[in-house]
């Protein structure tokens, strides 16, 4: 099964809010990322996502939101997670990491570790990504392993 693990920049696309990743296409991540069985969200992203659009203080931009939590939510393929007792065991087994990563990409990470391939563009987890034994994706990468040639 083809599963993907999202950070909260990929996340954001599905609440209509716009990213800061170079040469990226909400077209193209919509085609790539059907490709996958099952698509996984940490449940902090959403609350991540949340928080940027309450400091936009823009209505439609609300409603966008609730609108995309909705559908996330009834999708069949989509897994938002909780952090678990599991997560936790992963977490700990990587607390020397907390003087680079913060604790929100710690979780992250920890949570990506059971599916094995997470998609996101902060620097710091590619720069750690043996260590924390992710198989780690930037957008490009993603697009270049994914997308059709």
């Amino acid at each position: 099964m083809r599963e993907i693990f999202l950070d909260t920049t990929f996340v954001m696309p599905f609440f209509y809010m716009d990213i800061d990743v170079k040469e990226f296409s909400r077209r193209k991540f919509a085609e790539i990322i059907r490709k996958f069985e099952r698509i996984h969200i940490s449940e902090i992203s959403i609350f991540e996502a949340k928080a940027k659009v309450l400091q936009k203080r823009d209505e439609m931009m609300l409603k966008k939101f609730n609108e995309g939590l909705s559908i996330l939510r009834s999708s069949k393929n989509v897994v938002i997670r909780g952090y678990s007792a599991k997560d936790d065991r992963n977490f700990n087994t990587m607390l020397d990491l907390l003087n680079d990563l913060n604790i929100i990409d710690l979780i992250i990470v920890s949570q990506a570790k059971d599916v094995g391939l997470l998609l996101t563009e902060d620097k710091i987890i590619h720069r750690h990504k043996d260590e924390i034994e992710v198989d780690v994706l930037n957008w490009k990468s993603f697009v270049d392993r994914f997308g059709d040639k």
